[in-house]
């Protein structure tokens, strides 16, 4: 007990001077137990002996004590007190069932509401508000209409008071409609009237009515609170950047106002800044606080996570190391996130690792989930297991095993992710919809049909099968292992479709080949009131008609884009520009990207990549340049298309002003750009600044030692080619089939036979990798620049696979420089049998034979050759010569 209530009862107990003064005291009392949580029930005890020891236990003392025994949730002694009133007027009553209320009980409620029109006991307007409130905590519809019916059979009893209450009741419902039109019908309305319809805008996720409902606000002269522009800021908060104006409008006004700047009124302005992208405003009002908790300290540290401005938000953490006596789970967490996008080494993520374990939070979930996943998302897999398995042993809480499962998906390591669930299992923990998810995506990238037919089960007898994630994971699953049945099955069996799962089957009918179900499905979409279609639809339409081939249909899509106004969302627009593309149609494709604004570093890319791919890479780097004049930082998607654009262009001075663009932009410790960069340098005949770079690389990949062996390679030094490829054995790096690719090419250029065939050898006696036809096309134009053309010919004979045109046509290439007829016929005649239509080769048996001496042959074939329009030889079928 508080000294505070200690010294209320040593009065209520010394004080006897009449039944005014203990009325006064009691009063006094009961006021303050009232203010007070449940830790006051001693006092309410004390003063309640005290009444009864006086007799001043009249109607007005034995409400207020009901009312406060239900504040302190007493309610059995409350309703016995209240049971025992031999008289109850409608306050009485109300204190009851406010009692009720305020601790939950709805049935007690409602049997008490029953007894209340039983003993002919009219509600009151007061009696309508506890009811509508009660209904709105237990989502009750049928009684708050009721209320609302009695209300409107009764006029007299409403109030604002009570109106306000059916507005909040209607927003809780999610029934924005009715209170509207119940806020049109008002006639008076004051100042919480207007604070409840922008709160349930806001709940109700209409942020930008609930703007302009603030702007009428002002626009009547009502007199604005506190309540009202803090709420007013909640809601430029949840519109975002384009509410920065109405946000600072607000702030003015609480300066104008002299509205007293506390912490929590500081803190909905720094959130309201941080969520509208000022990070710059939302970093100077945090310095000129005068004090901040650590709730001022998360919503700075989560607007730079979000932005995202990863190095400012390691130095708030930081800054809050040296000044905050103790930093809460929530600081944490926000940490890990910024160090989850800085992409630096994993070393730095075991600085925070071991921040983690020296502050204490080895037993939050959420900590132990966010240092996980940043693990995970520096490709330290095996630092993340040990994370998992010794550093939270015994909190394997669904959450850490979700974020474990999580790390093996986005990492690639999807059969030991399979592993994980039966261990999941064993241990105890209990799958919920975001584990189900996960594992659908596995399965879906395994193909495993069984597995993913298992957690379909488990989803059955868990009921979640209502849940909408776990439906469009398992539509998705069913769509990519190519069981289109199955998934109509489900959809067709679903009772409530939403967006997503009629997105999930419009993806998954165009991606197994039937891109006419997907464009009906989004005509079924477009009658149906309940389903809103959504940008994610746009584009799976989008790319059902570029399967399709329809341009009539493609400039549908385009009209009905710009019409719903889902042109502005990158994802929409790229789709459509890759769909003109398809199309041949680039100057459509460059009217979707003029006819946007403000563009995404996605839709840079997509017109520059391509540009790139189609030949025009000219234009590729001109475009690069003009994102470059619009203030667009490039990423490394957007270096890596410009770079492929460089390399097809083989100009170095073009290589070295993206090289000067990537050091500014502090993408040179990306491994793939660096990669791609080294191999551009290479392509422009800059040799060793490409091995420069390559040294300098702090993480090499496989590509990027094929991609520095090739360079050699195309450069005619096998030796030093060799040198590398040992160096990268030594490294502990495993050759793949391309390594061996571009080892045999070196050797094919440099004409090193025996160096050729022992990589050959080397790659499937010791590696144990089986060629593919690339290699053994390889060896046939090795063998075939040494002039030996019969082992050539045996070789193509002895391999396991059926030798395809690339290889016969190399031997039939070999044959021509070392006048080999027999043989060159012999390949002519097999690759005619792959190829009938292919006018090269079939030009090019014409010059081996006048070249032998053989001119009818070769002229009867340059007839027929002749007889084809040049638009059509390469769709042409042209029987062979029989010598």
């Amino acid at each position: 007990m508080s000294k505070i209530s200690r010294y209320h009862i040593s009065r209520a107990n010394g004080l006897k001077d009449g039944r005014d003064a203990n009325r006064l005291l009691f009063n006094s009392v009961l006021s303050s137990a009232a203010a007070a949580s449940s830790s006051s029930l001693p006092l309410v005890c004390a003063v309640h002996c005290r009444i009864l020891k006086s007799g001043s236990l009249d109607v007005v003392f034995a409400t207020a004590m009901v009312d406060a025994f239900g504040r302190c949730s007493e309610l059995r002694t409350a309703r016995k007190l209240f049971d025992e009133m031999t008289h109850r007027d409608i306050p009485a009553w109300n204190a009851m069932l406010s009692g009720y209320n305020r601790n939950g009980d709805l049935q007690q409620a409602l049997a008490l509401v029953r007894l209340m029109f039983l003993s002919a006991v009219r509600p009151n307007s007061v009696t309508c508000s506890i009811l509508l409130q009660l209904c709105s905590n237990h989502g009750d519809k049928s009684l708050g209409r009721c209320v609302h019916g009695y209300l409107w059979r009764h006029p007299g009893i409403g109030d604002n008071f009570l109106y306000n209450s059916l507005l909040v009741y209607y927003h809780n419902l999610g029934h924005v409609h009715i209170a509207e039109s119940l806020f049109e019908e008002m006639e008076r309305r004051n100042i919480v009237t207007w604070n409840a319809m922008m709160a349930g805008y806001i709940m109700n996720n209409r942020p930008k009515q609930a703007l302009e409902m603030f702007h009428h606000l002002r626009q009547e002269g009502l007199r604005l609170g506190l309540v009202t522009l803090e709420t007013a800021l909640h809601a430029c908060a949840r519109v975002g950047e384009e509410a920065m104006v109405d946000g600072q409008l607000i702030h003015t006004l609480f300066v104008r106002m002299g509205i007293p700047a506390d912490v929590y009124t500081e803190n909905s302005l720094l959130l309201m800044y941080c969520q509208c992208g000022s990070l710059h405003l939302a970093q100077h009002l945090f310095n000129m606080m005068a004090s901040r908790n650590i709730v001022s300290w998360n919503i700075l540290m989560n607007g730079y996570v979000r932005k995202p401005l990863p190095e400012r938000a390691v130095t708030l953490f930081r800054s809050a190391l040296s000044i905050l006596p103790r930093l809460s789970s929530d600081l944490m967490v926000g940490a890990l996130r910024a160090v989850k996008q800085l992409h630096p080494c994993p070393e730095f993520v075991m600085c925070y690792h071991g921040l983690v374990v020296v502050l204490g939070f080895t037993s939050d979930e959420f900590v132990a989930s966010s240092l996980i996943s940043a693990y995970g998302e520096h490709m330290d897999v095996a630092n993340a297991r040990r994370c998992f398995d010794y550093v939270f042993p015994g909190n394997g809480t669904t959450v850490l095993w979700n974020t474990l499962l999580s790390v093996y998906l986005h990492s690639g390591y999807l059969l030991e992710a399979v592993e994980i669930l039966p261990l999941m299992r064993n241990e105890c923990a209990m799958a919920d919809a975001v584990t189900l998810v996960i594992a659908l995506s596995i399965c879906a990238q395994l193909q495993d049909i069984k597995l993913g037919k298992a957690v379909h089960g488990y989803a059955v007898r868990n009921n979640f099968e209502g849940n909408s994630f776990v439906i469009s994971s398992l539509l998705e699953f069913y769509s990519r292992c190519l069981l289109m049945s199955k998934a109509w099955w489900l959809f067709l069996r679903i009772p409530l479709r939403t967006t997503t799962a009629w997105n999930t089957m419009i993806f998954g009918c165009s991606q197994n080949g039937s891109p006419r179900a997907s464009l009906l499905l989004f005509h079924m979409m477009q009658q149906l009131e309940d389903v809103k279609v959504d940008a994610t639809t746009v584009v799976g339409v989008v790319e059902a008609i570029g399967q399709r081939g329809y341009e009539r249909e493609g400039d549908y899509i385009h009209r009905y884009a710009i019409e719903k106004g889902f042109l502005s969302n990158e994802f929409v627009a790229n789709s459509l520009i890759s769909m003109y593309w398809q199309f041949g149609d680039l100057g459509k494709a460059n009217e979707v990207f003029n006819g946007g604004s403000g563009h995404s570093r996605a839709t840079w890319n997509a017109m520059i990549a391509k540009y790139s791919d189609h030949g025009f890479s000219e234009t590729a780097v001109s475009v690069f340049h003009l994102m470059k004049v619009n203030n667009m930082r490039p990423d490394e998607i957007n270096l890596l298309s410009v770079l492929l654009a460089c390399a097809k262009l083989a100009s170095l001075r073009c290589a070295m002003w993206v090289h000067t663009n990537i050091m500014k932009v502090g993408c040179d410790c990306d491994v793939f750009v660096s990669t791609s960069l080294s191999d551009t340098y290479a392509k422009c005949g800059e040799l060793p600044v490409a091995r420069l770079i390559f040294d300098d690389m702090k993480l090499r990949t496989t590509a990027s030692w094929n991609s520095m062996i090739r360079a050699y390679g195309m450069h005619g030094d096998v030796e030093e080619a060799g040198k590398l490829f040992h160096k990268m054995l030594s490294c502990g790096i495993e050759p793949d089939f391309i390594t061996f690719l571009v080892l045999i090419s070196s050797c094919d250029h440099a004409g090193e036979v025996d160096k050729g065939l022992g990589y050959h050898n080397l790659m499937t006696n010791v590696y144990s990798l089986s060629p593919k036809m690339e290699h053994y096309s390889c060896i046939v134009d090795l063998l075939g620049r040494k002039g030996m053309i019969n082992e050539a010919f045996e070789f193509l004979q002895k391999i396991p696979l059926i030798p395809g045109t690339c290889a016969w046509g190399s031997l039939l290439m070999a044959c021509r420089a070392e006048g080999k007829i027999d043989i060159a016929l012999a390949a002519a005649k097999r690759l005619f049998k792959l190829d009938p239509f292919s006018f090269g080769y079939h030009t090019l048996l014409c010059s081996i034979l006048s070249e032998s001496g053989r001119r009818v042959d070769a002229f009867e074939i340059k007839n027929k050759l002749s007889l084809i329009p040049q638009k059509n030889r390469n769709m042409q079928g042209l029987s062979i010569v029989e010598v």
